[in-house]
């Protein structure tokens, strides 16, 4: 119907303007309410309903004041609820009668009583909403503002600050999904939206700004959603951009909160405005069809010959689906046209949420780690153990069952998905293919495998270097793999999973695979190795991690000044991670990390040596066993060694790596924990495996965080600390 539109839009505010009635506004909600009154505003004028623009807009002036606390609360919120119910009174009215004959010059004076603007301003004819009027002109360079930036209400910047990031975080997640699923009008409709909660916000705290680009992005996704523009390379690459200044601006008034400057960024836009005004040449230009056939290029299923016949068939007449006309032609079978149309699906999940400060979650896991500590304390003491009372046995198992569940859930809290980590790598992907002339499409799977929110940022450095690796040093050129017998477009997968305790991501590339002679004449010629030393595939590859080595023959904008395998070590290492590499030369290369799922609590396996207590996690531990003697043997060039199940395992003696005195030197008089890492296989000789239990993960403090084969400590179920053993480090310690 012709104004169910508007009805629904006021129906709606009024479920939802409660916003107004709490000690504190919801900036967010606030927001929300003001793009509708835009919306209505607009709706209202179009359909020449001069009573409802005139209200909706005296509302809206009173809502920023509301906002601004420049007008009392209550009495805001009343006269706000009471101009939602003459907006109904008035779209009902013009629907059911076609007219509204009540008067409203009482309230709207009241209106200009409460807000300080006059009668007449608000029916100037033409008068538009300051929130959404967009001035023509550019913003001016930054070079020419000296003023200091004012912070009328820090904590409603703060407020915007924060959900601003998480929209544009929003955004760019979608707008790539959007590039792989154009006609998808949800992931359109996903784009608009946090533009337009930013542009609403921003209007009412004086960003002036950030505001405007908002409303030109917005009005640009709104020419899509009206079909007037389709979805191509040139309009994603737009919003990109405008979302990439946006962030820039966004950020610069966060780090004025924090002290780091004095004046917000503002960026020259008019270029930028530029390429809008002239989208539809630049798109009038490009084929608009190709999205499907370009999946199918890409993969090497047809030629771009074939594209190009398919093309012209599908315009008609009659007129049919590119991928219809591929199928009809014999140039494509539909098992391949559907898997090119699954690359373009993207799995979209809506849950329902709600905010929590970050510091409040940390401080619950924190007690929560408190809770497992005692409870083990609680079980382990000796009155406990000793106590045939069954009903206190029942008790304690219950009370370890409540913990250990309590502990699960507490974690969990804390994981999110890896989704928008991966959809930030392809941005990138894209990004630095374009600037590099190459082409390469990005295969995501197991998006959805979860990782501790306090690891998200901190595995996002490692795995920029390692994609940028694989761009500039993997993907080759069109020409160069065309001459490899390959497509022109390279494949780069992320891939995540959970195997053990761990997280698994690995980046795999189909490009030229390492190469070996590079990498031992570079460790050559660096001093790192001799030409007569025999190293082994994983040893070889250890020396691309070193600091300042790279194969690269010239420095590029992406890579190659030695500066990046060494630092993802490092970061990796921080979080308690490995990395393992594999690959086959002309073929490609895998990089893949290892991360504990929580960098809270594990599981593992407490061990006695003489009087000291050790706790190895129990993920790599592999097998428990007393030795035979004849199982013992000591190896020239090898040292100790035991036979484990027909295979030589070295075996290292703990005592010796921390010079404790143990009760039993002799293996056979002692147990052996069979331990893997990186690969391989050691014997831990220790003198007693106490049980295996949840420990709380602490720092061991600065003086002590460099302790060669130990990652932390952890205070035991009997109150004593434990050092947490790290096998990859202590393998290495071992050997030198």
């Amino acid at each position: 119907m012709k104004y169910d539109n508007v009805i629904n839009l006021i129906n709606d505010m009024a479920s939802n303007f409660m916003v107004l009635d709490g000690q504190k506004v919801d900036v967010p909600a606030a927001g929300k309410l003001l793009n509708q009154l835009e919306e209505v505003i607009k709706e209202a004028d179009a359909q020449e309903i001069k009573p409802l623009k005139r209200v909706a807009t005296g509302i809206n002036s009173l809502l920023e004041k509301i906002v601004l606390n420049a007008v009392e609360q209550k009495e805001g919120g009343r006269a706000f609820g009471e101009g939602l119910i003459r907006m109904q009174e008035i779209s009902s009215s013009v629907k059911n009668k076609g007219s509204y004959d009540e008067d409203i010059e009482e309230y709207m004076q009241s209106l200009a009583e409460l807000t300080g603007s006059t009668l007449e301003e608000e029916e100037k004819p033409g008068a538009e909403n300051d929130a959404c009027k967009v001035e023509n002109e550019s913003p001016p360079e930054t070079g020419g503002r000296e003023e200091k930036f004012e912070v009328q209400d820090e904590s409603l910047l703060k407020d915007f600050i924060t959900e601003a990031l998480e929209y544009i975080d929003e955004i760019e997640v979608n707008i790539l999904n959007l590039e792989q699923d154009p006609e998808n009008t949800e992931y359109v409709n996903a784009i608009f939206r946090p533009f337009h909660s930013i542009k609403g916000v921003a209007g009412f705290l004086d960003l002036k700004e950030i505001r405007d680009l908002a409303h030109i992005l917005e009005d640009l996704l709104d020419r899509v959603r009206s079909n007037e523009l389709p979805v191509n390379p040139t309009l994603i690459d737009i919003i990109l951009d405008g979302a990439d200044v946006l962030k820039e601006m966004i950020t610069s008034l966060k780090e004025i909160l924090d002290g780091e400057r004095d004046v917000p960024a503002v960026r020259d836009i008019s270029k930028l405005r530029h390429r809008i005004d002239t989208v539809d040449q630049r798109i009038d230009s490009e084929d608009k069809a190709k999205k499907l056939g370009t999946i199918l290029v890409e993969d090497g299923v047809i030629t771009e010959e074939a594209l190009e016949d398919s093309l012209k068939i599908a315009e008609g007449p009659p007129r049919q689906k590119v991928g219809e006309a591929l199928i009809k032609g014999g140039k494509a079978t539909p098992k391949q046209v559907t898997g090119a149309l699954r690359k373009q699906a993207a799995q979209a999940t809506n849950a329902d949420t709600i905010r929590v400060d970050v510091s409040k979650l940390d401080d619950l896991i924190d007690m929560i780690g408190e809770l497992v500590i005692t409870q083990a304390m609680v079980r382990q003491n000796p009155v406990v153990q000793g106590s045939s009372d069954e009903k206190l046995g029942r008790h304690v198992s219950q009370l370890a069952s409540i913990t250990s569940e309590l502990q699960r859930t507490s974690t969990s809290l804390r994981m999110v998905p890896i989704k928008q980590t991966f959809q930030r790598m392809s941005r990138l992907v894209r990004d630095l293919t374009r600037s590099s002339r190459k082409i390469a499409t990005v295969e995501v799977v197991g998006e959805d495998t979860e990782v501790d929110r306090n690891m998200i940022e901190e595995i996002y450095n490692p795995l920029v270097h390692m994609v940028r690796n694989s761009v500039d040093h993997g993907i080759g050129t069109p020409e160069e793999r065309v001459k490899s017998g390959k497509p022109e477009a390279g494949l780069i997968q992320l891939k995540a999973y959970h195997k053990g305790g761990n997280i698994v991501i690995e980046i795999t590339d189909d490009g030229m695979g390492l190469n070996k002679k590079k990498i031992l004449k570079r460790a050559v010629e660096k001093g790192l190795m001799k030409e007569s030393d025999i190293l082994s595939d994983n040893e070889l590859y250890k020396l691309l991690f070193l600091p300042g080595f790279s194969t690269a023959e010239r420095v590029t904008e992406i890579s190659g000044r030695g500066v990046g395998m060494d630092v993802v070590k490092q970061a990796v290492e921080k979080l308690r991670g490995k990395i393992e590499v594999s690959s086959t030369e002309g073929k490609g290369s895998t990089f893949a990390t290892f991360f504990p799922l929580t960098m809270a609590i594990i599981d593992g396996m407490i061990v006695r040596v003489g009087k000291e207590k050790y706790i190895i996690p129990a993920t790599a531990i592999r097998q428990l066993l007393r030795p035979l003697r004849e199982s013992y043997s000591n190896v020239v060039g090898k040292g100790e060694m035991l036979n484990v199940m027909n295979k030589l395992l070295p075996l290292v003696r703990l005592h010796e790596v921390f010079d404790v005195k143990p009760d039993s030197e002799n293996p056979w008089d002692a147990l052996v924990v069979v331990v893997e890492a990186e690969n391989r296989s050691k014997c831990l000789l220790v003198d007693e495996v106490i049980g295996k239990e949840e420990v709380v993960i602490k720092g061991l403090g600065a003086g002590l965080r460099n302790i060669e084969g130990v990652s932390g400590g952890a205070i035991a179920g009997d109150g004593n600390i434990a050092l947490i053993l790290d096998p990859g480090s202590l393998f290495a310690l071992s050997e030198t």
